[in-house]
Parts: C-alpha cells; sequence; structure tokens
C-alpha cells in the first residue's frame, strides 16, 4: 500500500512531544457507543518536531497553552459548556508547553521555520507568539482566521496571527494524490507530505513524515479521537491479526449489548447527525477515514492521532526520536492495545 506514496530517499527526523492532556470531555461528542462508567474522555495531546536536514524545522500542532484564561471569549465559552454537560473539566497539565520544551531540549524557537496547524481547536494552536516573528504560521484551506476582539465569536487572538506570515494552503490544482486524499510536497522532495483532511473542522490537514526511504509517520491531528473509529477493518486484521489471548480476554469482557464482538469493522463509530459531534461535517469526517484506514493498516505506516491514548509508554517522547518505529515494533504493540484493559484505550465493558 505504500506504493501509492511516492518514492523518494529525503527523510526528516520526527520528534513527539506530549504538550499537554485532555480530561474528561463528554465522550459523546466525540464517537459512541459509550458505556457507563465510560462517559468521560482521558488523552495525551501529541505536537511534531519535524527537521529536514537541509532545510530546517516546523512543528506540527502546538497543543494547549497554561494561561487558558487567555483564550478568546467564544473557547472560553466551551469550556463552561462542556462542565455544563456533566461536570466534566478540561486543562493543560502543570508540566511545560511546547516551547519551554524545546528549549529545555536545545532547540531555539528562532530555528523553527513555520508552525503548521492541523486545525484552529484551543488544543492544537498553543501559543505561537512564543516563537519570533520570522516563524511562518500555515493552514489548511478553509480555516477560519478571524481574531478576537475585532470578531466577537473568533477562536483566535489576534496574537495567533498578528506580525507573521501566514500561509493558508490550497489543494485545488494539487496533482498528487495519496490514499486518494489530496496531498502536497511540503520541502518538494518527498520528506513530509500535507494530507486534505476535512472533516473534524473546516481546514483540517494531517502530516505524512518519511522517516527512512521505506516507513512513514502518519500524523493524523484529530481525525479521529480513539483508535476504535478505525479499528479493526478486514485490512487491519488480514495484515495484523490480533493475537488470541488478546482477543480471547477481550471478547470475554466485552459489553454483549454494545458489542456483541470483534468483528472486521471498528469497534465505535463517529456519531452521525442529529447527534452533537465534534465534528462539523460528518459525511467529510467518514470520507477522511476511509481513505487513512489504508494508511494505517500499511505495515510500513505509524499512525499518531493527537489523543491517541494507547500511544504514552510506547512512543519515545522528545527528545527521542519516532524514526526508528518499525525495527523496535511500535507498530505491532499499539495495534490492538486499545483491546487491553490496561492499554490507555479499553471502553468497551
Amino acid at each position: 500500500m505504500s506504493s501509492t506514496i511516492p518514492r523518494s530517499t529525503s527523510t526528516v527526523t520526527v520528534r513527539a512531544i506530549n504538550a499537554g492532556k485532555i480530561t474528561f470531555l463528554p465522550a459523546s461528542l466525540f464517537f459512541e457507543p459509550v458505556l457507563p462508567g465510560y462517559e468521560g474522555l482521558s488523552g495525551p495531546v501529541y505536537t511534531f518536531l519535524i527537521e529536514h536536514p537541509t532545510k530546517g524545522k516546523i512543528m506540527f500542532d502546538l497543543g494547549m497553552r497554561k494561561d487558558q484564561e487567555k483564550y478568546a471569549p467564544m473557547v472560553q465559552g466551551f469550556f463552561d459548556r462542556f462542565r455544563e454537560l456533566g461536570g466534566y473539566d478540561m486543562g493543560a497539565d502543570e508540566g511545560e508547553t511546547v516551547s519551554e520544551q524545546l528549549v529545555k531540549g536545545g532547540v531555539e524557537l528562532g530555528s523553527v521555520n513555520a508552525v503548521i496547524w492541523s486545525h484552529t481547536h484551543f488544543d492544537h494552536i498553543g501559543d505561537i507568539s512564543t516563537f519570533p516573528p520570522t516563524t511562518e504560521l500555515v493552514v489548511g484551506p478553509g480555516t477560519d482566521l478571524r481574531t478576537y476582539p475585532e470578531h466577537e465569536d473568533a477562536h483566535l487572538v489576534e496574537s495567533d496571527t498578528a506580525g507573521r506570515k501566514v500561509t493558508e494552503l490550497s489543494f485545488s490544482n494539487a496533482t498528487l494524490h495519496i490514499v486518494d486524499l489530496p496531498a502536497l510536497d511540503y520541502f518538494g522532495d518527498g520528506s513530509f507530505y500535507i494530507l486534505d483532511t476535512p472533516g473534524h473542522q473546516a481546514g483540517h490537514i494531517s502530516g505524512l513524515a518519511r522517516v527512512t526511504p521505506t516507513t512513514f509517520v502518519l500524523l493524523g491531528g484529530d481525525c479521529c479521537h480513539h483508535v476504535g473509529d478505525i479499528r479493526p477493518t478486514p485490512l487491519h486484521r488480514s495484515l495484523y491479526p490480533c493475537p488470541a489471548s488478546l482477543l480471547q480476554s477481550a471478547t470475554h469482557s466485552l459489553c454483549k449489548s454494545h458489542f456483541p464482538e470483534i468483528a472486521s469493522e471498528p469497534l465505535l463509530k463517529i456519531p452521525p447527525p442529529p447527534a452533537p459531534s465534534v465534528y462539523k461535517d460528518y459525511e467529510a469526517t467518514m470520507r477522511s477515514l476511509e481513505r487513512l484506514v489504508r494508511l494505517d493498516a500499511d505495515p510500513d505506516v505509524l499512525m499518531i492521532i493527537a489523543h491517541d491514548g494507547t500511544a504514552p509508554g510506547v512512543v519515545e517522547e522528545f527528545p527521542g526520536t519516532v524514526n526508528g518505529w518499525k525495527e523496535k515494533g511500535w507498530k505491532e504493540k499499539l495495534m490492538w492495545r486499545f483491546l487491553e484493559k490496561d492499554g490507555g484505550g479499553w471502553r468497551f465493558g
């Protein structure tokens, strides 16, 4: 399947930065079914430092900011409504922001040429004002870049865009497609592609980094919020059969009224209209996921979504790299980890 990706010997180095944590969001906004006792959602917030050997560094997403009172009033309203929905809360870890982690790890913020936002939700935009004006901001097509206070209903504030170059990508004339998704060759040498993956929000994009000539890391952003939204499929089960002991244990523990069996279709579903959902365009979301499944099942592609609760403890975090994921067997460890009760993704019984 990776044969659908153009060949190249150019590669980048990818480092995963855990930039915070989301806790106790109403899970029903993200997937269904939601069983009693699993009404909340908790997960990391992954961002990525991507380094090209000759063309510099870029960031893919920035996570959350600590000073949440500086988000736009519209975002503050989201926080209030989430709390009203069931007493849930959200917030950044008490740990370091992306900027703080970079500096501590010896990366000068001025060396980051661009920040790419997968989309403009609060847990992805971080605080780009900590980067110098020379750092470009790159966003997907149709991204709402209005800012508060000029626009009271804006998600962004002036410091999110002021004083720096902002580039809105366009896929309208894209001649390259990867698994039928319009794609842009960011560095022009096949080392890093940006994929058009709309649905969760207008302008949502994903990244595909070549970390060796034949292996890749897919930066999924918020294409989905739990790997159970895309696993299993017949493709997954044919390429990565679930270990018999894990399958037996998971099947025994399943809530049979909601999950009769572990079949060949994803255990979780994106909430379809008219159910409340964080996915603004249901049909576009499903089209994007149908294509991304082909990459997720590819033995040469490791997919990391922004809030994958199964990744911590397996994916090495900054300052380490993810480039050696295949030789380290991360995909085999992660593929079915959501069915392990202590694997960070269990919510099925």
